[in-house]
This record gives structure tokens, C-alpha cells and sequence, in this order.
């Protein structure tokens, strides 16, 4: 878990860094100012949580969180604060908890706990010959069959995996992917029109469906757009 954390106080900044560091899986970067954290995802830097401070200089933590949901939309945000009056703004930005200062460690703990949880339920950890990625699965637009390969298209670039596209398909969440023939699996959020033999995804790419696919792939959107899963 790559996690950041950026507040302007050294001595606030120090402790959090003390409490996550040993967290199994998470490497962890501190900012000492909004401008480094930002600049760092200008620059494509991703990170799986960004622990951010609501009182900063010379811009505030929540204005800071939209800068970054303009690069990074899955990216879980945590707020530190002094003041809970800030808490309504941080809907805008999907902020995934406040954590009211003077923090401890187990508030720290109970709160990476949770994220895991979270994180187990949103992203994909798959292994390549170079690395071991973890996906958020939000931003995995499709997966095509190559033989015993699977090709991913995440984020405008693509992935080729050493495994075939069922034994993928079990690890997906059926809310959310759907898999329209034989070679394709789809990411329904995806979606911009279909037919009852084609499925356009945003990208402008045109996919077959299936002729016995095509009502269970209707019921799937609808309970997609329903917000409910779908069986």
C-alpha cells in the first residue's frame, strides 16, 4: 500500500510517519507542503492513501483534495482536523475519513484496517514478469482473451497477464464487470452505448455480444445503474 502524508506541522508529520512506516506492505512519503504532494501527482505519481491535514499554508488540505481528484479519482482520502465544521466539505471530494486531532496510533491502525478491508474489495493484485501491480478496479476498462494470455486496458495503457481470462473473471466483482463474449469482459462503468449485438465502451471501442449474453447483459446494466448486484 503506497501511502502518503502531508501536513505542515514537522513534529504531527514525524509521529503519523512513526505509526505507519511499520505497517506490513505500506511504504509511506511525507510532505512537509501541499505544493510536493501536488507537484508529485502532476508528475503521475499515484498512491493507494493520502492522509492529508484540513489547516494548512498557503492552501487549505480540503482545496488541496480537489487539485488532486483532478489526477487521482480512486485515490482514498484521509483528513486530519482540529475543527469538525470542516467534515461537510470533504463530501465533495469523497473523503473517506476524518480522524480528530490530537490522532493516536490506534486511531491510525483502526483506520489502515479499514482501508484494507476497502482496498480488497476495489482493486486487483496481479503479477507480471517486471512487477506485482495493484489495480484499482474502477479504472480497469476491459480485458480481452490472447490465447492463455489476457490483455488489460487500465488507464489507457495495456497489460498482458500469464493468465487466461476465466481464472480472472472469478476475481472480479460481477457489479461491476460483465463478460459480453467469449474474449471480452467489460467494466459496465464503461459504457456508452449498445445494441442487441454490439456494446461501445467511452473509449470508442465496439465490442460483440453474444446472442445468449445479450438479456443477462441487460439485466446487469440496469442493476448497475440501479446501484444493486446483480446475479
Amino acid at each position: 500500500m503506497k501511502i502518503a502524508i502531508c501536513d505542515d506541522e514537522p513534529i504531527f508529520l514525524k509521529r503519523m510517519y512513526s505509526y505507519l512506516w511499520q505497517q506490513p506492505d505500506c511504504v509511506v512519503e511525507c510532505f512537509p507542503t501541499p505544493d510536493a504532494l501536488l507537484d508529485n501527482c502532476k508528475a503521475g505519481e499515484r498512491y493507494d492513501v493520502i492522509f492529508l491535514d484540513i489547516v494548512m499554508s498557503p492552501v487549505n488540505g480540503i482545496e488541496v483534495a480537489k487539485s488532486i481528484r483532478e489526477y487521482d479519482q480512486s485515490v482514498i482520502l484521509v483528513f486530519f482536523t482540529a475543527y469538525l465544521e470542516y467534515a461537510p466539505a470533504g463530501y465533495e471530494v469523497n473523503a473517506f475519513r476524518y480522524l480528530l486531532k490530537p490522532v493516536t496510533e490506534e486511531d491510525i491502525l483502526r483506520t489502515i484496517k479499514d482501508i484494507r478491508v476497502k482496498l480488497e474489495n476495489t482493486t486487483l493484485l496481479v503479477k507480471t514478469p517486471e512487477c506485482d501491480l495493484l489495480l484499482h478496479m474502477q479504472d480497469l476498462q476491459h480485458l480481452e482473451a490472447d490465447n492463455k494470455n489476457t490483455i488489460l486496458h487500465y488507464k489507457g495503457d495495456v497489460i498482458t497477464l500469464r493468465k487466461g481470462l476465466n481464472e480472472l473473471e472469478t476475481l472480479l466483482p460481477a457489479s461491476l464487470f460483465f463478460r459480453i463474449h467469449r474474449k471480452y469482459i467489460i467494466n459496465l462503468s464503461y459504457v456508452r452505448e449498445f445494441d442487441e449485438a454490439h456494446v461501445t465502451l467511452d473509449s470508442g471501442k465496439t465490442f460483440p455480444v453474444s446472442r445468449r449474453n445479450i438479456k443477462e447483459f441487460r439485466l446487469a446494466i440496469k442493476a448497475y445503474i440501479e446501484g444493486a448486484p446483480h446475479s
